[in-house]
């Protein structure tokens, strides 16, 4: 059940990506604040339910690690969005992320896997075939560099859920990590954001830049993306498998391509509808 929760949120936290993404707010700046607010939210909660006599230097230094991880992986995915649609983005991305998780599951945690979950992975292969054509080459912006930097964003995810699984197996403040992480991801995102601003030449007046409106979808996102986050790891912490946890997290994807379509009048057709459905199938598969 928290893999769900994890799943709806997170399907809530990738429509408001690619709401900023439409926008054509900078990735680093609006995930900076939205990890920001989670960092603070996610503070807030630890102090209350955990208490702050968890904390040591290993939790700091894994709790960045993951923050750094994400952050990219995160930036990647928001900016594949501009050139590829979320009907084709996610389905893709939530196969060969999940696919990594799995190898990573077999191979460092020791996970086996049954004839079901294999059945799943060759079903997984059908599905990019379905979405990659000379059609869609023409409909996106930019069909090969969205692939792309979606390949990017899916392996840094995979390796970033690996290293919540392998945190909440040594820590037992959950929450307190998950404030290091976010509060870590806000200040990576600060320095992308900076970097990435050949024009600046100076961080703070770039990364206080107040736009009401990219304010309120960065706060709302904090809020979506700590509820996440803070089930996904509460189910890695009750002894949930890493695969099993993450592929149910990777149905989150229905959310954000429904509303894509609903609100942004997306492209859609049998064949991306049928690929969808294959991608789920095979996430059920693999689950």
């Amino acid at each position: 059940m928290l893999a769900v929760f994890s799943a709806v949120f997170s399907g809530l936290l990738t429509f408001l990506q690619k709401v900023g993404s439409v926008r054509g707010y900078n990735s680093s700046l609006l995930n900076s604040y939205s990890n920001g607010f989670s960092a603070l939210i996610g503070f807030v909660v630890a102090g209350f339910l955990e208490g702050y006599g968890g904390f040591s230097w290993s939790l700091l230094g894994f709790g960045f690690i993951s923050g750094l991880i994400y952050i990219i992986g995160v930036n990647f995915r928001m900016d594949a969005l501009r050139y590829i649609d979320a009907t084709i983005l996610l389905p893709l991305h939530k196969f060969v992320s999940p696919l990594i998780v799995v190898v990573i599951g077999v191979t460092f945690f020791e996970e086996l896997l049954s004839t079901k979950e294999w059945w799943g992975i060759i079903l997984g292969m059908f599905v990019p075939l379905m979405l990659i054509s000379s059609s869609e080459k023409l409909r996106q912006r930019n069909l090969k560099k969205g692939l792309w930097l979606m390949l990017f964003s899916a392996v840094f995810a995979a390796v970033n859920v690996a290293i919540n699984k392998e945190s909440t197996d040594i820590f037992t403040s959950v929450l307190l990590f998950m404030f290091v992480t976010n509060a870590s991801s806000a200040l990576v995102g600060s320095v992308i954001y900076r970097f990435r601003k050949k024009d600046s030449s100076s961080l703070v007046p770039e990364v206080c830049h107040f736009d009401s409106k990219l304010i309120s979808l960065a706060v709302l996102s904090g809020v979506f993306q700590v509820i996440s986050f803070a089930t996904l790891l509460l189910a890695f912490a009750n002894n949930g498998p890493l695969a099993v946890v993450y592929t149910i997290h990777s149905l989150y994807i229905l959310i954000p391509i429904s509303l894509a379509i609903i609100f942004y009048k997306e492209h859609w057709n049998f064949r991306k509808v049928t690929a969808i459905v294959l991608s789920i199938l095979a996430l059920f598969l693999m689950k």
